[in-house]
């Protein structure tokens, strides 16, 4: 249902956020191919970390008159930006701090019972503890060379309810100043919210 050939195809900022809701929207419709998807089997879990976000960042990064092409391998970004005359003006480097090892736990049992572990936690919480990931992540990717490249940290969590948002908005500004206090070797670094498609300047 997604191949590498499909994802690898250069598009327009617009156009790699169509393919991305486009493809979500065929895959929820197929028992087995929801399921690859929820355990993050194979191209699914390359297409849930990066080019999911990435099809966010693009929106909001770039003019839809530029060009996005993914690169799937180990080089040290993740997707080529040219501009209308094919000239490249930016290469991005994606990183999703997360628990993902509890994530494949719970993925499990939703696929296996139909729902996950209640996560019980005060308003809040769930972003105290991504924080400590977040950090971790940061301070990793600070000590490599990304001085041609734009470094984006994709932060996600549920989004919270009325009451609580200005909580969350106080949180997600202190991981900020804390990761704005690390020295990263970037051409620009950015939070992306993935949830809230917002991003964040850091530098």
């Amino acid at each position: 249902m997604i191949t590498k050939e499909d994802i690898e195809k250069s598009r327009s900022p617009r156009g790699l956020r169509q393919f991305v809701c486009y493809r979500k929207k065929k895959v929820r419709q197929v028992r087995s191919e929801r399921h690859a998807a929820i355990l993050r089997k194979g191209i699914y879990n390359y297409f849930i970390k990066e080019i999911v976000p990435l099809s966010i960042f693009a929106l909001k990064a770039y003019p839809n008159s530029y060009r996005v092409e993914l690169i799937h391998g180990n080089q040290r970004y993740d997707a080529i930006v040219r501009d209308s005359c094919g000239n490249v003006i930016d290469y991005v480097e994606l990183t999703f701090p997360d628990d993902w090892k509890a994530e494949a736990n719970d993925a499990k049992l939703i696929v296996s019972r139909g729902y996950g572990k209640f996560d019980s936690h005060s308003p809040g919480e769930d972003i105290d503890r991504l924080g400590k990931f977040i950090h971790d992540v940061c301070l990793k990717k600070a000590k490599k060379d990304y001085s041609d490249c734009s470094l984006v940290i994709v932060i996600a969590f549920w989004p919270p309810s009325e009451r609580e948002r200005h909580l969350y908005s106080r949180k997600i500004r202190q991981i900020l100043t804390q990761v704005q206090s690390i020295s990263f070797k970037a051409k620009r670094v950015f939070l992306l919210l993935l949830e809230q498609h917002k991003i964040l300047k850091v530098c």
